[in-house]
């Protein structure tokens, strides 16, 4: 996925967080405490372990727009 594309959608699945990728490929999530991954895999795994709420209702929302299979 394109990466600006990416960053468009996790600003809607988490309005709560500011997500972005710094000058040297860094993602970074801000909201109650400061993330920082490699890549946007590692920020989402992250991002689960932090607000495991956001992530669910992030889920949630794929869902319903059937972009994310569950079960």
């Amino acid at each position: 996925m394109d990466e600006r594309v990416a960053l468009l959608l996790l600003h809607h699945l988490f309005p709560e967080w500011a997500i972005m990728p710094d000058g040297s490929g860094v993602w970074r999530a801000i909201g109650r405490i400061l993330i920082s991954a490699p890549d946007l895999d590692g920020l989402m795994e992250s991002l689960a372990v932090a607000d495991p709420d956001a992530v669910r209702r992030a889920a949630s929302l794929l869902a319903e727009s059937g972009r994310l299979r569950t079960g």
